[in-house]
């Protein structure tokens, strides 16, 4: 297994700020497209109606992250290949986009229904919490564990297989934990800040009745959002390029 250096905060923080800034001049177009798309669905999310429905809210935000699979793409392949891809094209034809929709489906439902199902299956509050808790742990091992899947297959990698990202990722989880919680963490900051500032200013029409956020705020936090995810594509298209081998085709997982 390769050895992967110590990698400070500041560079990787610098590394999504520089490449951030060339996904804004060579894709620009499809970065407009997917931040309004991404806004739309907050907005029409925040609506009571889809808010207050459990289901409905989850299928709005499963919806908008397959809205954004052309965008994901095209960022994996300008970062990995230096391929600018032209237009927002939904290529469901094609063998690539349906094995990244499938997956994308997969590490949603990974990231999502854990939070439900002990609800709805345990009939002690305790137990319930206890046992989210628990998939809630095991849905962010297999995610990191899977870091590096979406991004192979987005640039068609020889190696694409689950057998070789888990080879690969193998002894690197505090790595790959370390790169998306240094994203993470100044947006924390920005929404905390952005609160604060708006408490202070006396800004609170900023919640609705009942507590439900207004159009205006959904459309600051869906922008916010849409850079959030954009930035954990980055690192996932970089840890690719860092910790990649097998994916890439430079050796095979054992048993194979």
């Amino acid at each position: 297994m390769a050895t992967v250096s110590p990698t400070p905060l500041s560079t990787i923080l610098r590394t999504v700020w520089e490449d951030l800034g060339e996904l804004s001049v060579r894709l620009r177009s499809q970065s407009i497209i997917g931040l309004s798309v991404v806004v739309v669905f907050e907005i029409i999310g925040s609506v009571p109606a889809v808010s207050g429905n459990r289901l409905l809210s989850e299928a709005f935000g499963l919806m908008s992250t397959i809205a954004l699979l052309p965008f994901e793409i095209a960022i994996y392949r300008l970062l990995i290949l230096d391929e600018a891809t032209a237009g927002y094209r939904f290529e469901v034809s094609t063998v690539r986009f349906q094995r990244m929709l499938g997956w994308t489906v997969v590490l949603w439902a990974l990231a999502n229904i854990p939070i439900y199902l002990p609800d709805a299956v345990i009939p002690s509050e305790g137990a319930a919490a206890v046992s989210s808790i628990a998939l809630i742990v095991i849905g962010i091992a297999v995610m990191v564990r899977l870091s590096i899947l979406l991004p192979a297959i987005a640039v068609d990698a020889p190696g694409a297989s689950v057998a070789n990202v888990l080879a690969d990722t193998r002894g690197h989880a505090w790595f790959i934990v370390k790169a998306y919680l240094a994203i993470v963490a100044p947006f924390v900051l920005i929404v905390l800040s952005a609160a604060l500032l708006a408490w202070l200013a006396g800004a609170s029409e900023i919640l609705g009745r009942s507590g439900r956020v207004n159009p205006a705020a959904s459309a600051f936090f869906g922008a916010l959002g849409f850079l959030v995810v954009t930035a954990f594509m980055i690192v996932s298209a970089r840890l690719f390029m860092r910790i990649g081998d097998r994916v890439k085709g430079g050796a095979q997982s054992p048993g194979e």
